[in-house]
């Protein structure tokens, strides 16, 4: 209340007490006095009336005064949006859009030419693609007459190569009997020739005495050589059995050789009649189908050369393990210095790509998004010349049925992770002269306190901070360019 306030209420005061006065003393003076003129007692009502009307106006003037001192300090407070710090996982993200391949998987094509003659039946069908198939089921053949006759052939000379092998170690078997025999009589000869010269010169002896007469000697000098020369003829015909068992060998190694050769025909034909047939290498699903029977097929379709579009769609069958998929990714090289085998990825199909690269997805929502799971599990450690990209690849363990081999898709991984971060939007975040601030409400003042903060992991839409906020603590997000530390503010919903 100002002093012009207050003087006016005493004035107003001092006017009532006089005309209290006035009206006792009229009353006392009565009886003694002669009656007053009226005339003062309207000069009377109207002082009062007049003071009545100055305290009012003075009371109102101090009220309003009051409220508009209240109204200037609500106007100057600042009107923001505020979030409360979290305490939730974050991680750190790099992302590039890759091609699912099957791990597993098998171009069948014909080695032979010919005309195809069988395909597989499905429930009196012929095989198509999605058919599930057995590992060692004939899935397709060509016209495999001529390598049927070839097999016939081979066979046969198989079974004449073993028998000339049975002649051969006939001969041999003999020949070396021969030999044994040759040795034999090679020995009697020798112990004859021993004889002999023993017998002779004992009789040369008893002709020296004179106990017998010179013809006796001559008779047992004509043994005597008789006996070398059945040496000689038995060394001989050991020779002779000698060579005629090396020649036998020979023959048996030829002949067997002769079998070798013929199986590796026999073998050859049967290759080739297995060129003829495309079985199925494993239990999977045809993938491609790109042959009908009755259609003449030459290896000429696949080596003619084109582009990979081109080849692929000549290519017979190729069957592949459903059951088991891999993302293949080039990302940036700078990126994919981040990137370490064993880092969690998130697969995006293209259908979600957009929601994916919105810009206000979080890294939670990207998870619930993704139609499958996977780890990375090799990390080229070159770069690719001409686009200067680290290749990537990813094995999926969770939705490999949401999959199809060949299909475009994006990859997320997760280069760097934590459980409980202290996190924060990014719309919090202020930096002036590239030194990150915050603004922090101070509920029982009604200001805000900029605080200079340490950044940690950068999520999608949120981001670490290691120093400066505790959590619970309300982050201004909204009309936050406006404020400076202390400055006084009102949170709106």
């Amino acid at each position: 209340m100002t002093t012009e306030q207050q003087d006016s209420i005493k004035q107003s005061s001092e006017l009532i007490e006089d005309a209290k006065v006035s009206k006792t003393a009229k009353n006392t003076t009565t009886k003694t006095t002669t009656k007053q003129p009226k005339w003062l007692f309207v000069l009377g009502a109207i002082a009062l009336f007049v003071g009545v009307v100055t305290l009012w106006r003075s009371v109102s003037s101090s009220q309003q005064s009051s409220e508009e001192v209240t109204n200037n300090i609500e106007q100057a407070r600042l009107t923001v949006k505020t979030v409360p710090v979290n305490l939730e996982p974050i991680q750190a993200w790099v992302y590039g859009d890759g091609d699912v391949n099957a791990v597993t998987k098998k171009h069948l094509t014909f080695q032979a030419e010919g005309t195809i003659n069988y395909i597989k039946k499905v429930k009196g069908r012929d095989l198509r693609e999605g058919d599930l198939v057995n590992k060692g089921e004939l899935l397709a053949r060509v016209d495999r007459r001529k390598q049927d006759a070839d097999i016939t052939v081979a066979a046969a000379g198989q079974i004449e190569a073993k028998n000339q092998v049975v002649n051969a170690v006939a001969d041999l078997k003999q020949a070396e009997e021969s030999l044994s025999q040759a040795q034999a009589d090679l020995q009697k000869a020798k112990t004859d020739e021993a004889f002999s010269k023993t017998d002779l010169i004992r009789y040369q002896s008893l002709a020296e005495q004179g106990a017998i007469q010179r013809r006796e000697v001559d008779v047992r000098e004509t043994d005597y050589k008789n006996a070398q020369a059945a040496v000689s003829v038995a060394e001989a015909m050991v020779r002779s059995a000698q060579a005629q068992v090396a020649s036998a060998q020979t023959q048996v190694e030829t002949a067997e050789a002769g079998v070798q050769s013929a199986n590796a025909r026999l073998t050859q034909s049967n290759v080739d009649s297995e060129d003829t047939e495309l079985v199925a290498p494993f239990n999977g699903v045809i993938s491609r189908l790109n042959i009908r029977e009755g259609e003449y097929w030459t290896p000429q379709l696949i080596n003619a050369g084109g582009d990979f579009e081109e080849i692929f769609k000549r290519i017979p069958i190729i069957v592949i393990d459903p059951n088991r998929f891999e993302v293949n990714v080039e990302l940036p090289a700078f990126q994919g210095e981040e990137v370490k085998t064993g880092q969690r990825a998130f697969i995006i199909l293209d259908r979600d790509r957009s929601k994916a690269n919105s810009g206000s997805i979080t890294g939670e929502d990207l998870m619930k998004l993704a139609s499958a799971k996977g780890k990375v599990f090799s990390v080229s450690p070159s770069v690719s010349p001409g686009e200067r990209s680290i290749s990537v690849t990813i094995r999926v363990d969770e939705g490999f049925t949401n999959l199809q081999d060949g299909e475009q898709v994006s990859a997320w991984i997760a280069t760097e992770e934590k459980d409980n971060a202290t996190v924060a939007p990014f719309k919090a975040f202020v930096f002036r002269d590239r030194q990150p601030y915050i603004f922090v409400v101070n509920e029982e003042e009604g200001i805000v306190e900029q605080r200079a903060i340490k950044l940690g992991i950068e999520g999608l839409g949120k981001r670490e901070i290691i120093e400066g906020v505790q959590p619970k603590e309300k982050l201004v997000t909204d009309g936050k360019n406006r404020l400076v530390n202390g400055a006084p503010v009102e949170i709106i919903r």
